[in-house]
């Protein structure tokens, strides 16, 4: 992991935002508790590897997650903020990419998954008002607003649970 001038661990990595991204995916709005397992399936990696991570980030001061062995993990309420600003890049970046750079469907997954973790706050409000203020991507999933918030419409005409 990325270490700080001071030598403290950073939670602030693109591997920790990949965590709670994945996370808020399976533990769904209901905020339930996720297995280690099906995290490390769903992220890809190895379950020790998740382990190790799930320790060192409910260790920090004001964690993102709650985490309890052989019970899973859930995001805290700053994990589920900071969740939903990178499902909120991510989604944003999709539609920029497909309305105004004429990117594939097929395409905007892995360039999004990429860029995601480096724009700025001033950055995703201009890309947001040149783009009207979407609530949808191309996929059919919700964008949230930038309070966290999801469209009226969300969990009943979009395809948000299919992620």
């Amino acid at each position: 992991m990325k270490k700080n001038s001071s030598s403290r661990w950073n939670r602030n990595t693109e591997s920790v935002d990949d965590y709670l991204k994945a996370i808020y995916a399976l533990g769904g709005e209901e905020r339930r508790w996720v297995g280690g397992s099906e995290l490390a399936s769903r992220l890809q990696i190895a379950p020790a590897s998740v382990t190790n991570m799930l320790q060192k980030l409910s260790s920090q001061p004001k964690s993102f997650v709650e985490y309890k062995r052989g019970e899973g993990v859930r995001l805290s309420s700053s994990g589920r903020r900071r969740a939903l600003e990178i499902v909120r890049h991510h989604r944003l970046i999709e539609t920029f990419l497909f309305e105004v750079l004429g990117y594939s469907v097929e395409e905007l997954h892995d360039e999004a998954e990429r860029l995601e973790h480096f724009i700025s706050e001033r950055f995703e409000e201009k890309v947001a008002e040149k783009l009207g203020n979407p609530q949808i991507d191309p996929h059919g999933h919700c964008i949230p607003a930038m309070d966290g918030s999801m469209p009226a419409f969300h969990g009943t005409a979009c395809q948000c649970a299919q992620t």
